[in-house]
């Protein structure tokens, strides 16, 4: 059935609207009006809109013609608006219509662009709110005062959170900082792990376009001190002189950061193969990196694999150039490495490369010579696992601080090859052992204020004694001595005066006397008045090449506008 067709009242299906729409002629009903609805009477325009509750009527004074027109502040259907015009005016007409219900709206507030005012009014302040004040329940009464304290809560839990045990917030800035100063354009995988740092590989980007560099970044750690024998090498260190800060480990740290950049700074200077130096931020230290060119590092001397191509042992050339390392580090760097071992040394086509030297110390600490003891025991225990015919401790510990000596190659090659030549042959090995036993646990003395029995000392030879490579060759002696002609040779080379009393018998009691007395009223009157003359002719002449001082402004002036 077209929709255009009149439609019989009644016969309209009940899922079809009770309204058919005609052309020209609108909509007609499709069912019977009911009667009470056919026989009312007609109600007015006015009459219909106002018949309302008590609000709605104190509401209506609000509305405009606008609003009844369909204008800006009606937002309901414009459809609807149309149909229920239409039925009031049949409805005044007197035209059988059925008239709307009575269902007259307030207009809908415009809450979402209201919300929308309120957050933007509320952002300009949202600066100035601080949501890290809290109050602390504690210690909010303060005292006799009892005044409320505001504590700043500006640290967290997770600020202090590490990764690998190095990687933390603050040393996450550094790290930034370091890469928008160039020093470094990536950082990346650990190369290394220790018990006081992580070593880390980056590359450097040149501004030139060639190719990159890498570098080796060095993080000591600071929240979780793994290193616990730290005081040893710390107590009596001039560097630390009011000794560990225990409560602040991120001072200490740095300190010990510092130190190593020192140490490296020297042995870079001496010429030993080393890890150079680049940066140093707090605890964050970069250097150098030992390795190819694809960024593989150079191996461990306890991972190091060497060719046997000759019938020589290839770990004796490797023993020999270590012990040439270690007496010029103790000659020229004035240091002793304290750790050095196997794990401490790196290994490149027949060259070793030092690193890792923060803990160690100089000749003043007084442990060095025991730290000295103990590397030169590390790195004979290694050689002799390797089939090296290696040297007695005591050889080698007077061999690296005798005074007197080679400190460059190849004259310490040389002087090493000497000491296998002249040393005594091994007649029983139980008793050698003893003896290296008893040198590597005896007290050294450092000075002669340490030297225990003195007069002991004295009667025993000198190449018995422990500390004979320390004690000068030669003692200077005064000229009024030496031309006394009565000095006699000591037992151990020394000069000693023969007859001390006869020498202060003999002193000049002229410099005792007194001399002329000082002071402008002792002076002479013709020495004061030839003084006088002098200064006065000096300032004469000076005043004579004197630039004047009009002059001397403009030559600054111009002098400044050209800077300019």
């Amino acid at each position: 059935m077209s929709s255009s067709e009149p439609v019989a009242p009644g016969s309209a299906a009940p899922h079809q609207p009770p309204y058919t729409y005609q052309p020209n002629q609108g909509y007609a009903p499709t069912e019977p009006i009911p009667t009470e609805l056919a026989n009312a009477a007609p109600r007015g325009v006015d009459e219909y809109l106002w018949e309302d509750s008590d609000d709605d009527a104190a509401y209506s004074d609000e509305l405009d013609d606008d609003y009844l027109e369909g204008g800006e502040g009606n937002s309901g259907d414009i459809t609807k608006q149309v149909n229920r015009q239409r039925q009031l005016q049949g409805a005044n007409n007197g035209a059988p219509t059925a008239l709307p219900r009575s269902n007259a709206q307030k207009p809908k507030a415009n809450n979402s662009n209201h919300l929308d005012d309120l957050d933007s009014e509320l952002a300009k302040h949202a600066r100035k709110l601080k949501t890290d004040l809290i109050i602390d329940d504690d210690d909010f009464w303060n005292g006799d005062d009892r005044t409320g304290e505001v504590k700043d809560k500006d640290k967290d839990k997770a600020d202090r959170a590490t990764n690998e045990l190095v990687m933390d917030q603050r040393t996450r800035m550094i790290l930034l900082k370091m890469i928008s100063r160039g020093i470094v354009s990536e950082v990346h995988g650990a190369i290394s792990t220790g018990k006081e740092a992580n070593v880390y590989g980056a590359v450097l980007d040149p501004l030139d376009g060639t190719r990159p560099l890498h570098r080796a970044i060095k993080i000591y750690k600071t929240a979780i001190l793994v290193f616990k024998d730290r005081e040893r090498y710390i107590t009596g260190e001039h560097r630390f002189k009011r000794g560990a800060n225990k409560k602040n480990n991120r001072e200490m740290v740095k300190q010990w950061a510092e130190k190593e950049f020192r140490n490296l700074k020297r042995l870079h200077a001496a010429g030993i193969p080393c890890p150079e130096p680049l940066e140093l931020k707090s605890h964050v230290l970069v250097m150098e990196f030992l390795g190819n060119k694809r960024g593989y590092a150079y191996p461990r001397l306890r991972d190091a694999t060497l060719s046997d191509e000759g019938t020589e042992n290839p770990w004796r050339p490797v023993y020999i150039q270590l012990l040439g390392i270690m007496r010029r580090l103790f000659r020229v760097c004035n240091l002793v490495h304290a750790d050095l071992s196997e794990y401490n040394i790196l290994y490149d086509k027949n060259k070793l490369y030092i690193i890792d030297v923060s803990q160690s110390v100089e000749h003043e600490h007084p442990r060095a010579l025991e730290f000295l003891r103990m590397d030169i025991k590390n790195v004979g225990d290694f050689f002799r696992r390797k089939g090296v015919d290696t040297l007695q401790d005591r050889a080698i510990f007077d061999f690296i601080t005798a005074i007197d000596g080679p400190v460059e190659e190849p004259e310490l090659s040389e002087a090493i090859e000497r000491l296998y030549e002249t040393r005594p042959s091994i007649q029983d090995a139980a008793t050698e052992e003893v003896d290296v036993e008893v040198f590597r646990n005896q007290f050294i003395p450092r000075t002669l204020d340490e030297v225990y029995d003195m007069e002991r000392d004295a009667k025993m030879p000198v190449e018995q004694l422990v500390y004979n490579s320390m004690l000068a060759n030669t003692v200077s002696v005064k000229p009024e001595a030496a031309e006394e002609g009565s000095e006699e040779d000591s037992e151990d080379g020394t000069t000693v005066d023969g007859d001390d009393r006869s020498e202060s018998s003999e002193i000049d009691q002229s410099i005792f006397d007194k001399g002329p007395p000082r002071g402008k009223k002792h002076e002479d009157k013709d020495e004061k008045r030839q003084h006088k003359q002098t200064v006065k002719e000096e300032k004469r002449a000076k005043r004579a090449e004197k630039i004047p001082k009009a002059k001397k402004k403009r030559i600054i002036a111009t002098t400044t506008k050209k800077r300019k």
